[in-house]
């Protein structure tokens, strides 16, 4: 089952089936329906309160989307400061990391990194607290892959140059965005992805 060379591709369709079958996982109707709409939707928004499983959702999702698409590129990011990201996020990645040796054993494994070559891999992207605007977007932008997924925690307090960058990403190929955040204020760029019915939304209660 975690033989290194184990075709995934076939769970392509199958974000939960991947979850259970090879991580071992168990997921709740709502965290299931998170993970089909990454896998059926441009943008997906996922509300939730704390403690619902979204960063452990998020995690799979980004394993998934990295171990059953040969060429792609995943990165993820968190609001300010870096701590977002590397404790929550990139806790629960290096867990199941850790848990399945074997599935990552052909992976170069650094921090807020895993990767099979430069051009396909799970990274880490820290959002600058100070700069300029332009330098948010350029951090964010210019990335491309015949499959892309970008997954952004605290979605609702990173900075509208950081979408700006990212969707300037997402016009070819086959790209997906999750954004994932606690409702808070009725303002930004997550907030007009819904407004506007650019996002699928899903609530995680």
């Amino acid at each position: 089952q975690f033989s290194s060379g184990t075709d995934y591709q076939r769970f392509q369709d199958d974000p939960v089936g991947f979850g259970q079958q090879i991580l071992g996982d168990i997921f709740t109707e709502e965290v299931k329906i998170l993970m089909e709409s990454v896998r059926d939707y441009p943008i997906t928004i996922a509300r939730s309160a704390n403690a619902t499983g979204k960063t452990h959702a998020a995690a799979r999702i980004a394993i998934w989307f990295y171990k059953t698409y040969a060429d792609s590129q995943v990165y993820t990011s968190a609001a300010p400061p870096e701590s977002n990201l590397k404790k929550l996020l990139w806790g629960e990645i290096g867990s199941t990391v850790e848990r399945h040796p074997k599935l990552f054993a052909l992976d170069s494994i650094k921090s807020l990194f895993i990767g099979r070559s430069a051009k396909s891999f799970i990274a880490g992207v820290t959002i600058p607290a100070s700069g300029t605007a332009a330098q948010r977007e350029a951090k964010f932008s210019g990335k491309h892959a015949p499959q892309l997924l970008f997954i952004v925690d605290e979605g609702d307090a990173v900075p509208d140059d950081v979408y700006r960058g990212i969707e300037s990403c997402m016009s070819g190929g086959h790209a997906r965005l999750l954004v994932m955040f606690n409702p808070r204020h009725q303002s930004g760029e997550v907030h007009r992805m819904e407004r506007d019915g650019r996002a699928n939304v899903v609530t995680l209660s």
